[in-house]
Parts: structure tokens; C-alpha cells; sequence
């Protein structure tokens, strides 16, 4: 489905928080995950996936059975991302050759999100970016070369299919999400029938997709990339693994292993 050129918004998203702050997400993840294991939740030899994005955050027990789960910060976070290059005169999707990120960029391929970013509406016209006739030179850039492109290569916002997240995860096996400050939902499907014995609620929120650069502000290293973001919040669920009341809903319904 071709996606709209309708711009949303500038607001900022998680990158745009101070440099350590993405620390913090590993940091939330060790935690649920430590929270989980000291009730015997976790399965046996498990460790948190920390930066490797073809693994599931955190695993817990369903009476009996390991089921994979996304965490999130909060609902500020990223909630996917691709690269971008630009090569023979247009943009193209870029990234890693990782099960995850091709699965993504084909998720953003049929979404006509290539298409965008060479149109009138994207970034098509202003030509080549500083950054990639560097690369092609063998040169890295300057602070200079980095606030030209970041003048020039504005970033945008568009809306996305509500779905995007939820078909992205599933193509990772992940079925089940927990965001900081909202609580634990089911996405699109509930493998482990958990619905019947708690008060989970499914994931639903408005998306956009975020075109923009993405740098460091200690050096002037950065790239051109894209994230799926929240356009909307969910409604707050009833059910979070934080709390001690859903940890003993899963702790009721764990078998011995």
C-alpha cells in the first residue's frame, strides 16, 4: 500500500534525548528480565538480547512454555528502524543482511516508503548528501559537513499502517510487547491464550515513520535513517510485568520446569 505524503509533525522521539540516554533501554530490559527470573519466569539459560535486534528482548513462562517479548523504555522509544543510503542518484533502504532488518526493509519496500523519499515531498531534488560524496572520496565528515546536511535534509514524518509494528514483530516470532509507563499487551495474536486468565489488552496505536539524520553530539559521525514511532498513545493496560499483581497472575500459571 502507497503511503500518503501527508507530513504529521516534528515532534522529537527518543533520539533526540540526551546521547547516554540510550543506555537506559538495555539498563529497563536487564531489569524486567532480572524481575522475571527471581520468580523462576525466565527460561533456563536465557540472557536479554541487549543490541542484537534478531533476538527477543526477554522470554517468560506460560505454564510451561518460553514466549518471546519486545521491551520498550517508553512510549517515546523507537519502535523499529532501517537505514538509508543514497546510491546512483536515489535514495535507497539499507541495513544489515540480519533477518530482522531485511525483514524490515521489505515491510517498508511494499509500503512505498522508497518512493517518498524520492519524491517532491521527501528528500528527492536536493541531490547528494555530503555525507555519501565523502564516503565515496574515502573521507569522513566534518562538523561543517554535518550541519549542511542537516540543514538541507529536513526531517519528516508520515503516517504508517497501524499494523506496521505488529507485522514486524511477528516476523521476529514476537508476539507479546511491554512498554515502560503503559504496561504489557498481546499484538495481534496471543499464542499463549493469556487474555483468559488475565486482563492483557491488545497493542493499538496510530504509527508514523520518521526520515531523518541521526548523529552523535560529541563527534560529527551521523546517518541518514528511518524509525516507527507512536502517533498515538495506547490505552494504558491493566496488566504489568513491573507490578507484583501481574507477576503473580504468571507465577499462578507457571508449571515447574
Amino acid at each position: 500500500m502507497a503511503i500518503s505524503p501527508k507530513l504529521i509533525d516534528d515532534t522529537p522521539d527518543y533520539y533526540d534525548l540526551p546521547q547516554n540516554v540510550n543506555n537506559k533501554g538495555i539498563l529497563y530490559e536487564a531489569f524486567l528480565f532480572e524481575k522475571l527470573k527471581g520468580e523462576r519466569l525466565t527460561p533456563r539459560g536465557f540472557t536479554p538480547a541487549a543490541s542484537d535486534s534478531n533476538a527477543p528482548d526477554i522470554k517468560f513462562m506460560w505454564k510451561g512454555n518460553p514466549y518471546n517479548m519486545e521491551v520498550k523504555l517508553n512510549k517515546g522509544a523507537d519502535f523499529g528502524q532501517s537505514g538509508l543510503k543514497y546510491k546512483n542518484n536515489k535514495w535507497e533502504l539499507d541495513g544489515d543482511k540480519g533477518l530482522a532488518h531485511v525483514s524490515m526493509r521489505e515491510m517498508l519496500k511494499r509500503m512505498g516508503i522508497e518512493d517518498f523519499v524520492n519524491s517532491r515531498a521527501g528528500w528527492g531534488g536536493l541531490g547528494q548528501p555530503r555525507l555519501f560524496k565523502l564516503k565515496e572520496e574515502g573521507l569522513t565528515p566534518t562538523w561543517a559537513d554535518k550541519q549542511d546536511d542537516y540543514q538541507k535534509f529536513k526531517d519528516k514524518y508520515i503516517p504508517i499502517p497501524n499494523n506496521t509494528v505488529t507485522n514486524y514483530y511477528k516476523s521476529k516470532n514476537i508476539n507479546y510487547i511491554h512498554i515502560g509507563g503503559l504496561g504489557t499487551y498481546y499484538m495481534g495474536a496471543d499464542p499463549a491464550q493469556m487474555v483468559a486468565s488475565s486482563n492483557m489488552p491488545r497493542f493499538q496505536a496510530d504509527l508514523k515513520l520518521r526520515i531523518r539524520k541521526k548523529g552523535s553530539s560529541s563527534n560529527p559521525n551521523y546517518r541518514f535513517s528511518l524509525a516507527l514511532l507512536l502517533a498515538s498513545t495506547p490505552n494504558e493496560s491493566e496488566f504489568d510485568i513491573e507490578n507484583q499483581d501481574s507477576l503473580a497472575v504468571l507465577t499462578d500459571n507457571q508449571v515447574e520446569y
